[in-house]
């Protein structure tokens, strides 16, 4: 009851978080003025997004089973894609519970260790955190006068103030740090001596040695050229998510590749906020990117709604079609 408690806390913080959050960004703009720009937008183009979004979880799946594929396994493409989507609905409901959900669901369709599958995961976490700040950096090559400042704001700094408390504490601060760490290993070492012929130990260890494993995968792959491509195609859909949705509005239709590939970057670092699905996050910073490219508060708001409303449509009917469809599918691969 009160981890149930608790739980639901956390949802509650979450929410009213991004619900502030999206109240800073809207609190100033002229809210029928947006509202008849979408009413008017042309809705084509979402739907358009929504094909490639769709195709970038298939290729995402893909590359996920030659992750898997080294541990001895073979994922049905189906359960991959399905487990991936659904973990997708789980972080609109608890960020980051969509790496847990859709590693236990797939382990369980596959009857394959969940720790060694959640490894694969966090490879996969990895990989696509290089890219984004790839990606960073090429934007700020070509548009760096525009939108230095604006990575100086929603990146970098957030970085700075996090880590600015450890580097600001005096001499005696980094003494008692060292003391504590040095008290922390003494008695992880005595309970490990203590617990080493324990089951609890082994069964640990097993867990931990699994999750080592699904993580060294990315050094055992048959294919580094097709993963390299699958990773390339991966954030081409995204990118085409973010660049055919300015043709749903006159004001925003004449903007180029860059203003694009801009705001896909700075978008993820919207929903890599922790927020369900990037709420208010998402929104402040894209229309923030799109007004370094000339574009209003008011048009990029807009552009802002449409685009996370199509994306998170995708999450939430596709994720409950998995929760529908792969019970269904594994029932009869079960009776064959």
């Amino acid at each position: 009851m009160k981890q149930k408690i608790l739980s639901a806390t956390r949802i509650l913080i979450f929410l009213a978080v991004g619900a502030f959050l999206f109240w800073l960004v809207i609190r100033n703009q002229d809210l029928e003025d947006i509202r008849a720009k979408l009413v008017n937008a042309n809705w084509w183009w979402p739907v358009l997004a929504l094909i490639f979004g769709f195709i970038s979880n298939v290729f995402r799946a893909l590359r996920w089973n030659m992750l898997i594929h080294p541990l001895g396994f073979t994922p049905r493409l189906i359960n991959t894609f399905g487990a991936v989507m659904v973990g997708y609905l789980a972080n609109l409901a608890i960020p980051r519970l969509g790496e847990i959900s859709r590693s236990a669901l797939l382990a369980n369709y596959e009857k394959a260790p969940m720790n060694k599958i959640f490894g694969t995961v966090v490879v996969e976490r990895i990989i696509d955190v290089l890219t984004l700040f790839l990606l960073l950096f090429i934007v700020l090559l070509l548009e760096y006068g525009k939108l230095s400042n604006m990575a100086s704001t929603y990146v970098f700094q957030p970085i700075e103030i996090k880590l600015k408390p450890l580097f600001s504490q005096g001499i005696l601060f980094y003494v008692f740090a060292a003391a504590l760490f040095a008290l922390v290993l003494f008695a992880s070492w005595f309970v490990f001596l203590r617990l080493k012929s324990t089951s609890y130990y082994l069964k640990l260890k097993g867990m931990m040695r699994g999750f080592v494993d699904g993580i060294r995968t990315i050094g055992n792959l048959k294919n580094r050229n097709l993963f390299l491509l699958y990773t390339i195609l991966i954030w081409f859909m995204y990118f085409m998510m973010s660049y055919l949705c300015f043709f749903s509005f006159q004001n925003t239709s004449g903007l180029g590749v860059v203003a694009g590939l801009a705001v896909m970057v700075f978008g993820a670092f919207g929903w890599a906020a922790p927020v369900q699905g990037g709420f208010g996050t998402y929104h402040a910073i894209v229309t923030q990117s799109l007004l370094v490219f000339g574009i209003g508060n008011d048009d990029g708001l807009a552009y802002a709604i449409l685009t996370h409303a199509t994306q998170v449509f995708g999450m939430v009917v596709f994720g409950l079609l998995s929760l529908l469809v792969l019970p269904v599918l594994n029932r009869k691969k079960k009776m064959a």
